[in-house]
C-alpha cells in the first residue's frame, strides 16, 4: 500500500471514530461505516425523544407509531453502518 492510500485510509478511520483495524474489518464485510457525528445531532436526538414522550397518549397510536417510525428511520440513516449494495 502506499503512503497515500495508507494516510486515506486513516483520514477515513478517524472520521468515522474507529481504529484502523475496525474500520478495515467493517469495510471487508461490506460495511460502509458513518463518519462519526457532531454532539449536535445527539442533542437534536435527544429533542426527538422528548418530543416522543410530551405526545404520548395525545395523538392516535397510527400517528405515534408513524413518529417513532421516523426518529428510528434517522437514527439508522445517520448512525448505523449501511451494507453496501455489490455490483456484479
Amino acid at each position: 500500500m502506499s503512503e497515500k492510500e495508507k494516510r486515506l485510509i486513516e483520514r477515513n478511520a478517524e472520521r468515522c471514530g474507529l481504529s484502523i483495524s475496525k474500520y478495515l474489518r467493517q469495510r471487508a464485510l461490506g460495511y460502509m461505516p458513518r463518519a462519526a457525528l457532531p454532539e449536535v445531532f445527539f442533542s437534536f436526538n435527544d429533542k426527538l425523544d422528548e418530543l416522543c414522550v410530551a405526545v404520548e397518549g395525545k395523538i392516535t397510536a397510527d400517528t405515534e407509531e408513524r413518529i417513532i417510525a421516523l426518529v428510528d428511520e434517522i437514527t439508522a440513516e445517520l448512525i448505523l453502518p449501511q451494507k453496501e449494495r455489490l455490483v456484479v
